[in-house]
């Protein structure tokens, strides 16, 4: 393994494995584990084909850009802002339920009000947002490790609480009601532009992307049943809060605010370079425009978990559908035959995955209305 395709996976699981792992024990509990794990293995191969999608569109542009730019080659460019749009409220509501998420840790680590520890948040991270883009590309392996170990730690140190009973409780009609929350959790299209760059081609990015979700997955599956076998009906909208002691307390404080801290910062820079790169804003007017919004919204206190779900369900699946829309335009305006990264399954893959991602979006504005 070289050192780009290293860097290339690290990129990758690095942005589906974040802040979302804390809501999916919650959300797979209500549907049943054993069904709610058949959802995700469903979504899951779902967002492979869509991550692979992207990297088909993304492979005819010799220069690095963002979604916008990218679908709106072959849906047009009156699309173009409608696109802007669902990726700004796509990350939007990650910044939201990020913030939310750190400054509810922090009033209970050092009791603060919940405003002032918001305001706390984004100021700390407002210089590494601004000047921080070579730490964080350089920190990306690193931190990784970090994340996955901080995951098993979180999940190993509740392995003995687990009890059987947990895991046949199921509610059938409530199947797609985790919906939301794992395409969130397993969204990692937004960053194969970068990977491309990363490897340098497209040679090997089917291999990054198929092994990098199957590492989230088994991570996500296992920290799942961890907390599920260990809580059942009780755990906890954030798992990690599930437990009162001063040993997991530490523990599972510091896993919360890691997991919640970089994505936030990572989103930001990458929305950040949409508006600069895509759009040709000024870096500074760039920088206001990805955070302040998600700044004064966090004040209102939203749930965690329904920010993922209507970020996840709504526009991540409006996302996707305009990814697979300009996939279905680009086949028919090119001989497959010349497509350098062409996708294989053809029409009835699309449809499938179009399928899944319509349903999921109906499913979720149905439940939210």
């Amino acid at each position: 393994m070289n050192l780009k395709y290293l860097a290339a996976l690290s990129t990758t699981v690095g942005t589906i494995v974040g802040g979302g792992v804390l809501a999916l024990p919650y959300a797979i509990e209500k549907s049943g584990f054993f069904e709610g794990i058949a959802l995700l293995l469903l979504i899951g191969f779902a967002s492979i084909l869509i991550t692979m999608y992207t990297g088909e569109l993304s492979s005819h542009f010799k220069k690095l850009h963002q979604l916008p730019i990218i679908i709106s080659k072959y849906t047009g460019k009156r699309l173009r802002v409608l696109i802007l749009i669902f990726q700004i409220l796509t990350i939007y509501g990650a910044q939201i339920a990020y913030l939310t998420g750190i400054a509810l840790v922090m009033v209970f680590l050092f009791h603060l009000p919940y405003a002032v520890s918001v305001l706390l948040v984004f100021l700390l991270t407002l210089p590494l947002i601004y000047k921080g883009y070579r730490f964080v590309e350089d920190a990306e392996t690193p931190m990784l490790f970090i994340k996955i170990a901080l995951i098993a730690a979180a999940a190993l140190s509740i392995f003995t609480m687990v009890r059987t009973a947990n895991f046949y409780m199921y509610n059938i009609s409530g199947f797609f009601g985790p919906f939301g929350i794992i395409l969130f959790s397993l969204t990692g299209y937004t960053v194969i532009p970068e990977v491309k760059e990363e490897l340098g081609g497209i040679k090997k990015l089917t291999s990054v992307i198929i092994f990098s979700y199957i590492i989230s997955i088994l991570l996500y599956v296992f920290f799942t049943f961890a907390f599920v076998g260990a809580f059942g009906p009780s755990v906890s909208a954030v798992a990690t809060d599930g437990v009162h002691s001063i040993y997991y307390e530490v523990l599972f404080s510091f896993t919360t605010l890691f997991l919640l801290l970089t994505p936030y910062v990572a989103l930001s820079l990458v929305l950040a370079d949409s508006f600069t790169y895509d759009f040709g804003i000024g870096r500074k007017p760039s920088m206001f425009l990805s955070l302040a919004a998600p700044f004064a919204i966090a004040f209102l206190g939203f749930n965690f978990e329904n920010i993922l779900d209507i970020t996840g369900g709504i526009f991540i699946s409006l996302l996707a559908i305009m990814v697979l829309f300009a996939v279905f335009l680009e086949r028919k305006r090119k001989d497959v035959k010349r497509i350098k990264y062409l996708v294989p399954g053809g029409i009835y893959l699309i449809a499938f995955t179009f399928a899944i991602m319509l349903f999921g979006l109906i499913y979720t504005v149905y439940s939210v209305i």
